[in-house]
C-alpha cells in the first residue's frame, strides 16, 4: 500500500529470500499465505519458494490470493507460476455468494462449475468467507448466514481441495453480530476425519436440490455418508452408497431431520433435507 517493490532488482530479490529464510527461522511456521499476488511479478515466487524448500528440505506449502472470479485467468497464472503454489478458490466463493443472495434462484447443479476445485483441485484452497468478504470490507461478498452450513459442507465433506476455515464463521463476527457456526463446523471437520473417503457419487442433477455419496473404505470402519442440500424447497434424492450398506439404517446427524433412512439391498438410500437446509446422513451407532 504505497511502499512498492521492484522484484526486477537482483539485490531485492536476494535480500527478500534472506527474509523468507529469517521469518521461518524465527516462527517455524509450515508455509505462506501470499496476499495479492497479481500485483507481484510472477517469476517472483517460483524462484523464491523453490529456493526456501530446496534450503529447508520442507514442501512449504504456500496458498496465493489473486482475487479474480473468472477461472480461466487463475488458471493461466498457476501455469505460469509452475503451479508453484496453490490458490484461493475465488470462483466457488463467489458461486455460494450468488446462491445465498439470490432467493433460491440460483440454479444448483452449476455449483461447482468452472471452480478452481473442479479444474485443478490439487491446487486449490476452498473457502466459504474471509476477513476481505466481511461487511464494510473492500471487497465484500459475505455468504448469508442462512447458507453457511451448506457451503462448509461441500469445501469440508467433499475429499478435493484444501479447505480453509474462516474464523468469523466459527466464532462469529461479534462486531457484524454474526452467528458463530462452530457445531456445524466442528461436526463436518470430525467426518471428514471419519467418514470422507471410498468412492464418491455426485446427484447435481436438479436445479433446487443436490448432493453426493461417499461409501467409505475398510481402512475407516467402512463409513460412510450422504449429503443433500437446496437452496429452496427441500426433497428427496435416492443415492447410492454402496450395497455393502444394505439393511443399514442411517439418520441425520445434524439433527435437522428427525426420521430414519434405511438402506435397500441394491445400496440405495431415499435422502432428504428441509427447505433451505442442509442435512448429513451417516449410519445409526
Amino acid at each position: 500500500m504505497g511502499a512498492n517493490v521492484d522484484f526486477s532488482v537482483p539485490k531485492v530479490r536476494e535480500e527478500l529470500t534472506r527474509w523468507g529464510q529469517w521469518y521461518l527461522d524465527t516462527t517455524g511456521v509450515h508455509g505462506f499465505r501470499l496476499d495479492a499476488v497479481k500485483h507481484i511479478e510472477k517469476n517472483f515466487f517460483p524462484e523464491w519458494l523453490g529456493k526456501l524448500r530446496t534450503n529447508n528440505h520442507k514442501e512449504l506449502f504456500a496458498v496465493g490470493e489473486y482475487w479474480n472470479s473468472e477461472i480461466d485467468i487463475l488458471m493461466d497464472y498457476l501455469k505460469s507460476c509452475g503451479g508453484c503454489m496453490s490458490l484461493f478458490d475465488v470462483p466457488l466463493h463467489f458461486h455460494f455468494f450468488e446462491a445465498s443472495n439470490s432467493g433460491g434462484e440460483y440454479d444448483m447443479r452449476g455449483l461447482l462449475k468452472d471452480t478452481l476445485v473442479q479444474r485443478d483441485p490439487t491446487h486449490a484452497v476452498t473457502f466459504v468467507d474471509n476477513h476481505d468478504t466481511q461487511t464494510g470490507q473492500a471487497l465484500e461478498s459475505a455468504i448469508q448466514p442462512w447458507f453457511v452450513p451448506l457451503a462448509y459442507s461441500v469445501i469440508l465433506l467433499r475429499p478435493l481441495g484444501y479447505p480453509c476455515v474462516f474464523y468469523g464463521n466459527y466464532y462469529g463476527v461479534k462486531s457484524k453480530n454474526g452467528p458463530s457456526f462452530h457445531r456445524e463446523i466442528d461436526l463436518m471437520m470430525d467426518l471428514r476425519q471419519t467418514h470422507v473417503y471410498g468412492a464418491q457419487h455426485d446427484y447435481f442433477d436438479d436445479p433446487d436440490v443436490v448432493g453426493w455419496t461417499m461409501e467409505g473404505d475398510e481402512a475407516h470402519g467402512g463409513n460412510g455418508l450422504a449429503v443433500v442440500l437446496t437452496n429452496r424447497t427441500g426433497d428427496d434424492k435416492s443415492m447410492y452408497v454402496g450395497t455393502q450398506h444394505a439393511g443399514e439404517t442411517w439418520i441425520d446427524t445434524l439433527g435437522n431431520l428427525k426420521h430414519e433412512v434405511s438402506i435397500d439391498e441394491e445400496g440405495y438410500g431415499v435422502f432428504s433435507c428441509a427447505d433451505g437446509s442442509l442435512s448429513i446422513w451417516i449410519k445409526k451407532q
